[in-house]
C-alpha cells in the first residue's frame, strides 16, 4: 500500500512540473521582410509553442510581396509580441500587435498609426486595437488606459493562471511526499528499540521513586495537644457564663453582663467556641482574678451525684 501511494505521488509530481506548452523565442535569422518572418515562426507556432517576439526597432510591412497576404492570414494566436520603452513599432510592428494573440507594450513605447496600404493587406480590422490605430499613433500608456486588447509590459503582465496552478499543485505534492516519507520512516522503527526505551523509562521511574522515598524525612511523632490548664478538682460552686473569646487556654467569659478572664480547666477536651455556655468557678488562689471554666455537662453530672 505504501509503495502504491508513493508511486502515485511521484507520477502526480511529474505531471505537475511538466509545462502546459513550450515557450520559444523568435529566431534572429528569420529574414528581413514581413512574410518571411511569419513563415519562419510558423513552424514553432504549429507545434503549439508560444513564440515571443521583442521589437527593438521599427519593423517594416511589405506583405504585398511574395505571397505576403496569405502569410498574414495565418493563425498567430500563440505569438507574443513585446514592445519595450522608447521603441517605434513601424507598420510591421503595429500589424504584429494586431495579429498576435498576446500583445504587451511598455507605457513609453510608441505604436505607429496604420496607413492605408497596411490596412489593405490585413485580413480584417474589426478589433478595438486596429480601430484605434487607424486614427493616430498612440503611446503604450494610452492603449493600456483605453483597454483595447494590450497588456502592460513589466509589472502588470497578465497572470498566467495555468502556471500558478502548476506551481501550487507542485507545492502540495511535495508536502504530501514529505509527509509520506516521514510516515514510512517512523513505521520502520524496530519494536525492540521501542520496548527497550519503555523498559528504561519504567526502570528510571521506579529508581526515582525509591530514591525519593529514602530521602523523604520521617515526620516526628505527634505531640499530645493540651487545650487548657490542669487545675485539679472543681473548687466551690459554679455559675453559668457565656464564652466571648476563645479559651486557649485563657480568654474572656461574660457573667452578669460583665467580662471576666477565665482559663479552660479541661486540658484533655477541646474548649468551646465563643457564644457557648460554660460553668465557671473561682480559682484556688484567693488573690487570683481568673475564673476556671468547665463544660456544662460536668456541672449537671455533679448535681445528679449529690
Amino acid at each position: 500500500m505504501r509503495h502504491t501511494l508513493f508511486t502515485a505521488l511521484l507520477f502526480g509530481l511529474l505531471i505537475a512540473v511538466i509545462p502546459a506548452g513550450p515557450v520559444a523565442a523568435a529566431r534572429a535569422d528569420c529574414g528581413k521582410n514581413f512574410p518571411t518572418r511569419l513563415g519562419c515562426w510558423q513552424d514553432a507556432l504549429d507545434d503549439g509553442a508560444v513564440v515571443t517576439v521583442s521589437l527593438n526597432k521599427p519593423l517594416g510591412f511589405d506583405a504585398g510581396q511574395k505571397g505576403g497576404r496569405a502569410a498574414v492570414r495565418r493563425d498567430l494566436k500563440n505569438l507574443r509580441v513585446q514592445v519595450p520603452a522608447g521603441v517605434h513599432t513601424g507598420q510591421g510592428g503595429s500589424a504584429l500587435l494586431i495579429l498576435a494573440g498576446h500583445a504587451l507594450v511598455d507605457r513609453d513605447a510608441r505604436i505607429d498609426r496604420l496607413d492605408d496600404k497596411t490596412l489593405a493587406e490585413l485580413p480584417t480590422c474589426v478589433g478595438d486595437l486596429c480601430k484605434a490605430l487607424k486614427k493616430s499613433s498612440l503611446t503604450g500608456g494610452q492603449l493600456i488606459d483605453k483597454k483595447v486588447g494590450v497588456a502592460e509590459l513589466g509589472g502588470h503582465k497578465s497572470t498566467d493562471h495555468t502556471r500558478v496552478l502548476q506551481l501550487a499543485l507542485t507545492g502540495v505534492l511535495l508536502l504530501l511526499l514529505l509527509a509520506l516519507l516521514l510516515a514510512v520512516r517512523r513505521s520502520r522503527t524496530p519494536a525492540t528499540e521501542i520496548s527497550a526505551e519503555e523498559t528504561s523509562a519504567e526502570t528510571s521511574a521506579e529508581t526515582s521513586a525509591e530514591t525519593t522515598a529514602r530521602l523523604r524525612p520521617v515526620p516526628p511523632a505527634p505531640v499530645p495537644v493540651s487545650y487548657g490548664r490542669q487545675v485539679g478538682p472543681r473548687p466551690g460552686p459554679s455559675r453559668t457564663a457565656v464564652v466571648r473569646t476563645a479559651l486557649h487556654p485563657q480568654g474572656y467569659v461574660e457573667l452578669d453582663h460583665v467580662l471576666y478572664r477565665a482559663v479552660w480547666a479541661e486540658p484533655d477536651r477541646t474548649p468551646p467556641v465563643p457564644g457557648a455556655y460554660v460553668e465557671v468557678t473561682d480559682a484556688h488562689e484567693p488573690d487570683s482574678d481568673v475564673l476556671y471554666a468547665f463544660p456544662p455537662a460536668a456541672r449537671h453530672h455533679a448535681r445528679g451525684s449529690s
